[in-house]
């Protein structure tokens, strides 16, 4: 079965030339210009994807609406912001955005995303060597399967999230500066506000803790991030 897409946006231009370059990518899609349109487009689809036109005036609302909606499910959100709206980028974050892209962007960049997180395959997410898995504390790092568990236990995180646990967990004993964790988390070439790192690793620090009961993310005030998996 197809990976689902719905594509949210007013402008018919916008919307037929992503339909187009996700169809020829093996995506299926359905097309919505509003809000109401949007949910119960979703409403219809298992394992969904929304790609989100970021000029919308409703696009924040509508992300918060969808993630905290226990009855429509899980909902991957890829939002396309142009560069004049670039202040946006951590208040969708912020709304539960999974991939927040700045335009002009190559569209394989967004296609890697919305592959990631609807298991379509398995591509990477960052540049550097991955490593097979890490385990520690119960806490296991498959980078292969994408996957993250502790004691048995699932922990769903955004492929960004996954990324800076993966970094970190590699070496356990190290602080990571917010610029090194960009670099690592980060398609190569994006600027990253360091107050966006805050932000993911405090949705990254949310879902460990939610599993694992305790937090392991190591905050150095001034410098960075780190993890202590034996942290009381």
């Amino acid at each position: 079965m197809k990976p689902n897409i719905v594509i949210s946006s007013p402008d018919a231009d916008f919307s037929l030339t992503l339909r187009h370059i996700l169809e020829v990518e093996g995506f299926s899609t359905d097309l919505a210009m509003g809000p109401a349109e949007t949910v119960d487009a979703i409403r219809q689809k298992k394992n969904v994807g929304l790609v989100l036109d970021g000029r919308n005036e409703f696009a924040i609302n509508l992300c918060r609406s969808l993630k905290s909606d226990e009855g429509i499910g899980q909902v991957r959100i890829v939002t396309l912001v142009p560069a004049e709206a670039e202040h946006r980028y951590e208040a969708f974050l912020n709304a539960g955005v999974d991939e927040v892209f700045i335009r002009p962007i190559e569209p394989d960049r967004y296609l890697r995303a919305l592959r990631r997180l609807l298991g379509a395959d398995g591509c990477r997410s960052c540049t550097h060597q991955e490593q097979e898995g890490i385990t520690d504390g119960g806490l296991t790092v498959d980078t292969r399967a994408h996957r993250i568990t502790y004691d048995g236990r699932d922990i769903h995180l955004g492929p960004i999230e996954f990324a800076l646990l993966r970094t970190m967990a590699g070496e356990p004993s190290r602080v990571f500066r917010r610029d090194e964790l960009s670099s690592m988390a980060w398609p190569q070439g994006v600027f990253v506000d360091p107050r966006t790192v805050n932000v993911h690793i405090g949705r990254l620090r949310r879902a460990l803790s939610a599993v694992m009961g305790r937090d392991i993310i190591r905050t150095v005030r001034g410098i960075g991030y780190g993890i202590e998996f034996n942290r009381d």
